[in-house]
């Protein structure tokens, strides 16, 4: 037997001690969370205001027309450059001596000392004198002031285009690493935004994250241990009080309803009042307060209720011994015992019925009129269950008492229709197909009202529908009429009949085993016996419906000639 897998459970204290701790937990994790970004959008304005007023310094102290026409040159140079990144890939150093002319400009040397003595002067790791372009992503250095590594004049570097405005082109600053300094931030300010030729000459400063950054951790760490300890002592009160108001009460009531479980029988009588669930104090909480009302009502239902079922299982225990009995009733009143007449050589005949609930409303019957005459009936009556059981007996008894008589096909179903429709106040109605077979001459007369077509294998070839002209159903108009026609069994001939269980069966996925199958099924079988065909039949249905649950009742019968008959002639089919 297959094992399977236990869910994991717990009780409802350590659910609310789980619960409350998870809270405090996320809680503390939001809070630093929130704390973390928005002290790192403060320090990322600071980072940049310090930045701008170390360039703005910068650019207060230098000449701003040395600047810019340092800027133009840097900028004259580069672009005149048929491809300067080529080049930088190809040959650095004969990169580098194209913006030799620019370090020797009067001037360069002091303008790159000045910005080097204002840096040592803050707090920023770098000044720098570079050319953006944006719509390229990248730039240019004119000069670098710095004490280690400084970058030489022209230096090509990447800047994404998302650190500027789209339409101002102003520039909005970025993180980047440093091997020697760490995380810098840097930011500027303009010299000249040129937008048509998408140009930017910016004076920039590097400041240090470092400054900032190792005490914001002290401080949101501090923060953090502090909301951890509120959230623990409140977490305590709160699972505390309820414990107090909603555990404790539930604890007792649950243990109050597995007393009430298991002296259930002892209370089965009982029908008011309420004795288990009284004298429990439910708190404070009006769910609690609920609950206990609650199970306070299911007592008093519970003990009525168990003094119904017992009513009720016997009297469904009373029924269910009734629909057996009736269920052997019905297999008795059909004929069941094969071979049906071991004594005649003449033909082979079987059939069987299986119902789709207790009692079926399907019926066959075959039975000897006299010595020559056997009489064949398929039928299927109207809705399932009782009812149609009990019409299916009444319809059964009618007709063979008619056939005995020595009426033709058609004037027993006119006869058993005039009956019914006598006394059909529940309007049920039942289709038949009826014949009667001459034994010495295989020479069938029959009758069909609204029943499925019949289907005749004949000599050596295989089974095929024989599309017979349909009457009215029996028992749904008064007066009405059938015809008839013939059939000539020859030796080895067979004859099936069916009701529409058979084509009708249905598969998990809706398809109808339909009569193409059936066909399929029967010609797999041709030369076989009757019982055989009815089993390789019934086989085939059931592999093809699977676990599908059977809809309607399964009824067949298949007749076979054993012996040439005596040639005689037929009317053939009445068209």
């Amino acid at each position: 037997m297959k094992n399977e897998k236990r869910k994991r459970t717990t009780n409802i204290t350590r659910l609310v001690v789980g619960i409350s701790v998870a809270n405090t937990l996320i809680l503390t994790i939001v809070l630093l969370a929130v704390s973390v970004i928005f002290f790192f959008r403060q320090a990322t304005s600071i980072y940049d205001e310090m930045s701008r007023a170390i360039a703005g310094e910068a650019s207060t102290q230098v000449d701003k027309s040395h600047m810019d026409e340092l800027a133009e040159e840097c900028n004259r140079i580069f672009e005149g450059l048929d491809d300067p990144k080529g080049l930088y890939d190809r040959d650095l150093d004969a990169y580098y001596a194209e913006f030799d002319s620019l370090t020797e400009h009067e001037g360069y040397e002091e303008l790159q000392a000045l910005l080097g003595t204002l840096r040592r002067a803050t707090q920023a790791t770098e000044i720098d004198l570079v050319i953006f372009y944006p719509g390229q992503e990248q730039g240019i250095y004119i000069m670098d002031a710095r004490d280690v590594t400084i970058i030489p004049c022209g230096e090509l570097f990447g800047i994404d285009g998302k650190y500027f405005d789209q339409e101002t082109l102003e520039f909005k600053g970025f993180y980047s690493k440093s091997r020697y300094f760490g995380t810098l931030r840097t930011n500027g300010i303009p010299l000249s935004i040129d937008r048509e030729n998408g140009r930017c000459v910016y004076i920039t400063a590097d400041i240090p994250t470092a400054l900032i950054n190792d005490r914001a951790w002290r401080y949101l760490i501090s923060i953090a241990f502090f909301s951890l300890i509120v959230c623990v002592i409140i977490t305590l009160e709160m699972t505390g009080l309820l414990k107090k108001q909603m555990v404790h009460p539930i604890q007792k009531i649950s243990s109050l309803a597995e007393d009430f479980v298991a002296g259930y029988e002892k209370r089965a009588d009982k029908t008011a009042g309420s004795h288990v669930f009284e004298g429990v104090d439910p708190g404070r909480i009006d769910e609690v307060r609920s609950l206990l009302g609650s199970m306070q009502s299911m007592e008093l239902e519970m003990n009525s209720y168990l003094t119904d079922l017992k009513t009720a299982t016997a009297e469904k225990e009373r029924i269910a011994t009734e629909l057996s009995l009736a269920t052997r009733i019905q297999a008795d009143m059909l004929p069941n015992i094969f071979p049906a007449f071991p004594d005649r050589k003449e033909f082979d005949i079987y059939a069987s019925m299986t119902p789709a609930k207790e009692v079926g409303g399907d019926f066959y019957d075959f039975f000897l009129i006299d010595d020559d005459h056997l009489g064949l009936v398929m039928a299927d009556v109207s809705g399932k269950g009782v009812p149609a059981a009990l019409f299916m007996m009444a319809s059964k008894i009618l007709i063979q008492n008619f056939a005995m008589t020595g009426r033709s096909p058609a004037e027993v179903l006119k006869s058993v229709n005039d009956q019914i429709c006598a006394n059909n106040r529940e309007e049920m109605f039942v289709t038949v197909w009826f014949g009667i077979l001459d034994i010495p001459t295989g020479v069938i007369t029959a009758a069909n009202a609204g029943h499925e077509y019949p289907i005749i294998k004949k000599g050596d070839g295989g089974f095929e529908l024989l599309k017979d002209k349909h009457g009215f159903v029996i028992g749904g108009m008064e007066g009405m009429k059938f015809k008839e026609y013939e059939i000539v069994l020859g030796a080895g001939d067979v004859l099936f009949l069916y009701t529409d269980g058979v084509a009708e069966a249905t598969n998990a996925e809706n398809e109808l085993f339909g009569t193409g199958r059936m066909l399929e099924a029967l010609n797999k079988n041709k030369d076989a016996g009757p019982e055989e065909i009815l089993s390789a039949m019934k086989s085939d249905v059931d592999e093809f419906v699977g676990e599908a649950p059977q809809f309607d009742d399964l009824t067949m019968l298949a007749v076979k000639m054993l012996i040439e008959p005596v040639p005689g002639s037929g009317k053939g089919i009445d068209e």
